[in-house]
């Protein structure tokens, strides 16, 4: 069982937190909170992954329930393009 990559971003727009494939890096989209046209950004440099890696670690499981719970998830058949 294989698990898919996901890039995680902010729409420039709303501030609205979006993931997306990575698969998806570099394509045009919508935000589905706003409209606004946007490209999916690449994910960051390792170096900086991991510190954002770290800073997640010490967060409590009520936390991390909440800051999942705002990230908007892109997918293909979403687009309508």
């Amino acid at each position: 069982m294989s698990e898919e990559a996901f890039v995680s971003f902010l729409c420039g727009n709303c501030r609205t937190e979006l993931e997306a494939t990575q698969d998806m890096v570099g394509e045009e989209t919508e935000c589905p909170a706003c409209g606004a046209r946007l490209i999916v950004p690449a994910p960051p440099k390792p170096e900086v992954d991991n510190i954002v890696r770290k800073e997640e670690a010490v967060l409590d499981d009520a936390a991390k329930k909440a800051l999942k719970s705002r990230t908007i998830r892109i997918e293909l058949g979403d687009l309508g393009l």
